[in-house]
């Protein structure tokens, strides 16, 4: 009888002891399967995974362009880059690693414009992409035309050059 009592006693202060530590624990934390890259850090906090993911599913796209509305106008207008995507997000970019992963996945250097819809031609060709591109995004940056471009329509017509004119020539393209 007293083997009984004490097994009770030690079994019901186990349970206690697991209910107390375990209202102390950040579960969320403790499920997560890491942490987000830099540009999706704000994200990384309790509550904040349904951001992203629909209960049941790994990733929900739809929400990815919620968020990046860039992305998401270049699909519809089939312009650019992901013009041409049919996977999901997560085929090219992937979350959950370690705080310093790089979620953009090529090599700036050996890029092939014309996956883009757009091969490089003339003088483009020499320049490096931050010239044109937003850094660490590799998104166009229209505005950065008028660096080396004079704007002769004085805003008139615009910061979105390419509607008309082309790279090759810089003359009326129509």
């Amino acid at each position: 009888m007293i083997k009984r009592t004490i097994f009770l006693i030690f079994t019901i202060a186990s349970v206690a002891l697991l209910f107390y530590a375990g209202s102390h624990l950040n579960w969320s934390k403790m499920l997560s399967p890491g942490p987000l890259s830099p540009a999706h850090a704000k994200l990384d906090a309790k509550g904040k995974c349904n951001a992203c993911h629909t209960k049941g599913k790994r990733l929900d796209t739809d929400k990815c362009l919620d968020c990046h509305q860039e992305i998401k106008s270049m699909i519809q207008t089939k312009h650019g880059l992901h013009a041409r995507v049919t996977t999901k997000c997560n085929h090219c970019h992937s979350e959950h690693h370690i705080r310093l992963f790089n979620t953009i996945h090529f090599d700036a250097k050996d890029f092939d414009h014309s996956m883009a819809g757009s091969a490089m031609r003339g003088k483009h060709i020499l320049l490096r992409c931050e010239v044109c591109h937003e850094k660490g995004t590799y998104l166009l940056d229209r505005h950065k035309c008028f660096q080396c471009h004079e704007d002769i329509h004085k805003g008139e017509n615009g910061k979105d050059c390419s509607k008309c004119h082309t790279q090759d020539t810089f003359k009326e393209a129509n």
